[in-house]
């Protein structure tokens, strides 16, 4: 791909940083790639980690998954496939709400993802988020599409009995609906 990984476009001091626009429709083009591979592939694709090395920029910046692999589909399985996909959808939700947290702020999960987590669960977050966005932004996004965005991060990490709390088409018709009010 032309500009490369996403973790390069936020991490590499040498390029020019992602501005709020870019972030905020690489956040859309990542939902809208896991709502196809999980909800319209049949059989769903199965292996897929979404993190900022495994999203590929194209020429425009318009974000690409990468290292997607597709499941076997064997009727005998029945329900206990669909438990896997069903956990497998949970773990890339939550996968995805590290990536809208790196994209807000800048900073690599590193191994743990944890800090990151940890910030937007607490429950004083929001008095924090100024604090939190990237530097590199200098200051130039929407204060209430980075709420937003802060938001749907928090509720894709929010940890539960075992299911997410939101699904990928939710997050993606909210996202654009968000993009789409703020463009007319």
């Amino acid at each position: 791909m032309e500009n490369r990984s996403l973790k390069e476009c936020l991490h590499d001091p040498l390029r020019t940083p992602l501005n709020w626009r870019t972030r905020l429709q690489v956040a859309i083009d990542v939902a809208a790639a896991l709502e196809y591979l999980y909800y319209f592939c049949d059989p769903p694709v199965f292996h897929v980690t979404v993190n900022s090395s495994n999203v590929m920029m194209d020429a425009d910046f318009v974000a690409k998954l990468s290292d997607v692999s597709v499941v076997g589909h064997d009727a005998s399985e029945g329900s206990h496939a669909e438990e896997r996909i069903q956990q497998r959808r949970t773990e890339l939700v939550f996968q995805y709400g590290v990536l809208l947290l790196e994209l807000v702020t800048g900073q690599s999960p590193g191994g743990g993802d944890g800090d990151l987590v940890r910030w937007v669960q607490e429950p004083g977050f929001a008095g924090s988020m100024q604090r939190m966005v990237d530097a590199d932004l200098g200051g130039t996004y929407d204060a209430g599409e980075l709420r937003d965005l802060v938001i749907v991060a928090r509720l894709c990490t929010r940890q539960g009995s075992g299911t997410a709390v939101v699904s990928i088409p939710q997050v993606l018709r909210y996202l654009q609906g968000k993009v789409g009010d703020k463009n007319r």
